[in-house]
């Protein structure tokens, strides 16, 4: 029979053993979250370093063109609803939006876009993404872009918190000689805490537009987002029980310009409305004007 050292020992041994699993699981946590963290200073560093290393290269012609009036503008949008990749953020309620954007001749920008949200998006009812970048044609027809756009929900400051930074690549190329004159675009997003501190969300996308007569654009478009799962869908609240989410949405539809304003016209649906939900997004039409000075 095993003396009563031999059994508090066993029992020692098995909690420093439990002890050593957590502490490891809590060390791959943070160094999972460093990474995070650190590939998204590395996007930031990296569209600034390409930023200065263009401004450099245009020289005293950069800043000589910096002050033309024609860098700047501003739009203003009025929509039957507002989607966000094939969800609705203003719970099927109509949408008043703006913009205040400036865009050197060499390709620099920086921006400010609002709109009106549902409280269950924000409390303060109101979305404000700031967002700068740099895009440049690297050969003839064919553009690249990179920026970093911050979703910030003035009045939603609580735990979880909803805002947060998400960086962009995107590429397009336009075969101006084929019929229709298509135009491809790709596009990457990457939040390292997605909205809701959600953790990681990785976005792709893909869109096709048609120059048809009469200035009318036919355009398609389809999106994929993934989201890990943490503070709003971790710990078995995301789908099926499981942590974080995914879906699929797409949009088609067709605009035009009239009299100095464009009129957008189109159907969108999502292939996950039931974890999503069924109100904010199934399918629908979306009808919106809008008009830049």
């Amino acid at each position: 029979m095993p003396s009563e050292p031999s059994t508090d020992l066993s029992e020692t041994n098995a909690l420093k053993f439990r002890s050593n699993r957590m502490l490891k699981g809590e060390r791959e946590t943070m160094r999972v979250e460093r990474e995070s963290k650190s590939s998204a200073w590395a996007w930031v560093c990296g569209a600034a370093l390409l930023v200065l290393v263009r401004v450099n290269a245009y020289g005293e012609e950069w800043w000589s063109q910096a002050g033309d009036p024609k860098n700047f503008s501003a739009t203003v949008t009025f929509a039957t609803d507002y989607l966000f990749r094939g969800v609705s953020q203003t719970d099927n309620k109509p949408a008043v939006q703006g913009s205040f954007d400036y865009k050197h001749p060499s390709g620099a920008y920086v921006g400010l876009w609002g709109s009106n949200v549902d409280d269950s998006i924000s409390k303060g009812n109101i979305e404000l993404d700031v967002y700068g970048g740099y895009g440049f044609e690297l050969f003839s027809n064919f553009n690249l872009d990179a920026s970093i756009i911050y979703y910030y929900y003035p009045g939603d400051g609580h735990d979880p918190n909803k805002s947060y930074v998400e960086g962009h690549l995107g590429a397009d190329y336009t075969f101006k000689e084929a019929p229709l004159s298509p135009k491809i675009a790709l596009g990457y997003n990457y939040s390292p805490d997605f909205f809701g501190e959600d953790g990681d969300g990785h976005y792709v996308s893909g869109r096709l537009d048609l120059a048809l007569p009469w200035e009318l654009t036919l355009y398609g478009m389809i999106g994929y987002q993934w989201v890990e799962g943490d503070k709003s869908s971790g710990n078995g609240a995301g789908e099926n029980g499981e942590d974080g989410y995914d879906y699929v949405h797409y949009r088609i539809g067709v605009s035009r310009p009239v009299l100095g304003f464009v009129l957008d016209l189109y159907y969108s649906d999502t292939d996950n409305e039931n974890y999503l939900g069924k109100r904010i997004a199934d399918e629908r039409v979306v009808f919106s004007v809008s008009r830049t000075f």
